[in-house]
């Protein structure tokens, strides 16, 4: 898939924030979005009022990442990923609490011109946290357990190109009852950013 090349005037993840046309902040006006970067670039950890008087927050930021509480319930992580063509994906992450996390993955170009995301990466499943060796008997269980799994996603790692997927099984599930399947069941997946797609590191 072709990407469109970095604007001249999007130099990092904060002008990508600010110029965010309100697809992904809605509550946040431009203005309150530079502010809330000022405050952070001078050292100040300030929580706004956002357009429906709830409170919203930079919580870390550097050239290529972000991460707000852009509500109570609601906490994104932005990452900006180029490659050697100086093309630029953005990634989003909307992680909101129901009251257990699920998060959802979303990717721009430079002008907020969405792709294809289930082309680029595959939102993992339940099934996918599952060991082989988990017995069919149980495997039915879980499954009838799971009356709608929650799934989170969040950034790792020092160049923010890694992406971690946890389930919510174990906060989910009464305790005795997560007790039967935690040993079949891996705590978390890794993905990474290859230039192309985001894929499963095994």
């Amino acid at each position: 898939m072709a990407l469109l090349p970095l604007t001249a005037d999007a130099r990092n993840i904060a002008d990508l924030f600010a110029s965010e046309p309100g697809r992904i902040f809605p509550l946040l006006t431009r203005t309150m979005r530079l502010d809330m970067v000022d405050y952070h670039n001078s050292g100040q950890t300030v929580t706004l009022q956002n357009n429906l008087a709830g409170e919203s927050g930079l919580l870390e930021l550097d050239n290529t990442y972000l991460k707000l509480n852009a509500s109570g319930s609601k906490v994104v992580e932005m990452c900006m990923w180029t490659d050697g063509r100086k093309d630029t994906v953005i990634a989003v992450i909307e992680t909101v609490m129901t009251p257990l996390p699920d998060s959802r993955l979303t990717l721009w170009n430079a002008q907020w011109q969405p792709f294809y995301t289930d082309r680029l990466f595959k939102m993992p499943v339940i099934d996918d946290f599952i060991v082989k060796k988990m017995p069919r008997e149980l495997r039915a269980d879980l499954q009838d357990a799971m009356i709608f799994p929650l799934i989170q996603l969040t950034v790792k790692g020092d160049d923010h190109r890694t992406i971690e997927a946890t389930h919510t099984l174990d906060r989910f599930l009464a305790p005795s009852e997560y007790e039967r399947f935690a040993d079949y069941l891996k705590p978390s997946l890794t993905y990474r950013y290859n230039g192309n797609k985001i894929k499963r590191v095994k």
